[in-house]
């Protein structure tokens, strides 16, 4: 019989788990955003100019661009907004297929590259953001960061959560 705190015999805290989610997005996007600040600190790009242009794509170069801290602070939520919305993801797909949290690392790995083909092949294309095609350099330490930084990091988050709390 269920109670109801309960809902077919599991309590409602068995739902999204969300300070898990929470965490494992903000981690995987600052270890990302840590990996971009260096990686195209090389290209001369500051972590100023990297939070802009994560801003531009919502409301434009000029915009991004403007005096103030105010695109600054936006290029790092919408980075960090997009992170815990990837973790989200994955944690309910996580549910739905379980040989995710079996297999944390390939699942990560495949996750990684997903999350960067959807966001250069739907987000940037629908953003404000102009296109230009990416040096072979980028794509590598993009789908690195990708894979190592990002998808593994939600991938072993979320399993680890899942046998811990199940």
């Amino acid at each position: 019989m269920t109670s109801p705190s309960t809902v077919s015999g599991a309590p409602l805290y068995m739902g999204v788990r969300w300070p898990i989610v929470l965490i494992a997005g903000l981690l995987a996007g600052a270890l990302d955003l840590t990996f971009a600040f260096i990686f195209y600190s090389y290209q001369g790009a500051t972590p100023d100019s990297i939070l802009r242009g994560i801003a531009s794509g919502l409301v434009g170069r000029e915009a991004a661009h403007a005096n103030g801290n105010g695109p600054v602070v936006l290029g790092a939520f919408l980075h960090f907004f997009i992170s815990v919305c990837a973790a989200l993801v994955f944690y309910l797909a996580s549910r739905r297929l379980p040989l995710l949290v079996r297999r944390p690392l390939l699942s990560g790995a495949i996750f990684g590259v997903l999350v960067y083909l959807f966001m250069h092949l739907v987000v940037i294309p629908l953003s404000r953001i102009p296109f230009r095609v990416p040096s072979v350099h980028n794509v590598v330490g993009e789908l690195g960061s990708h894979i190592f930084l990002f998808g593994m990091i939600i991938a072993t988050g979320v399993a680890r959560a899942r046998r811990v709390l199940s």
